[in-house]
């Protein structure tokens, strides 16, 4: 948001939502900036919550279907495993406005192999049933596989674009990207060569 403010956006245009509403107040002790933001744009939410939670939630009944042109997910759906992106992907495109050209958009961690990927330590911990958890890596093929299911399942006509490319500010495609530039000692939560920036679009036709 605070990016989006910064590049002339208006804040009562803009909402934001995640887990915990302790991030609002903690947000506006770093930056100062609690005057900037209209009160209640940000909105605690759960969107892997059952669905008569989510029915109830901030994000239906405060904001609403079907209210917002512009979605960004950056960094969002790969700390899922592929039934809750699924799951939390059909659920955004209830929020998305119902016309043509309203947007998904963002990047997050992808793999040239896709798959589900066991979390390391210390993120590895175990489901109820013992089972360890798991996080799914897309490679651009997959992730338009994820979001036409997902489009299925809403009854939402997309137009997906994803790649393992940085556009410029012009739209032009730069070299490809061979993962993530992290420093040595941070490398240990990556996993190996095959990690890739995925970047995303995702269109309602």
């Amino acid at each position: 948001m605070r990016k989006c403010i910064y590049d002339g956006a208006l804040p009562i245009n803009l909402y934001a939502s995640d887990l915990f509403s302790e991030y609002e107040e903690l947000s506006y002790e770093l930056w100062r900036d609690k005057a900037t933001f209209p009160q209640g744009h940000f909105m605690a939410d759960d969107i892997l919550a059952p669905n008569e939670a989510f029915t109830r939630g901030t994000l239906m009944t405060q904001l609403g279907p079907g209210q917002c042109d512009i979605i960004s997910i950056t960094m969002f759906l790969h700390l899922f495993d592929y039934a809750n992106q699924l799951k939390a992907a059909t659920r955004i495109l209830r929020l998305l406005a119902h016309k043509p050209g309203s947007l998904v958009l963002g990047s997050q961690a992808g793999s040239t192999t896709p798959g589900e990927v066991p979390l390391k330590p210390p993120f590895a911990e175990l489901h109820e049933e013992g089972k360890r958890r798991t996080v799914y890596r897309h490679n651009p093929e997959s992730f338009e596989g994820l979001w036409k299911e997902a489009g299925r399942a809403a009854g939402v006509p997309l137009k997906v674009s994803a790649v393992f490319h940085a556009p410029d500010d012009f739209g032009k495609v730069k070299a490809a990207d061979e993962g993530f530039d992290v420093a040595a000692k941070e490398r240990k939560y990556f996993t190996g060569a095959e990690t890739r920036r995925l970047y995303f679009s995702v269109m309602r036709s």
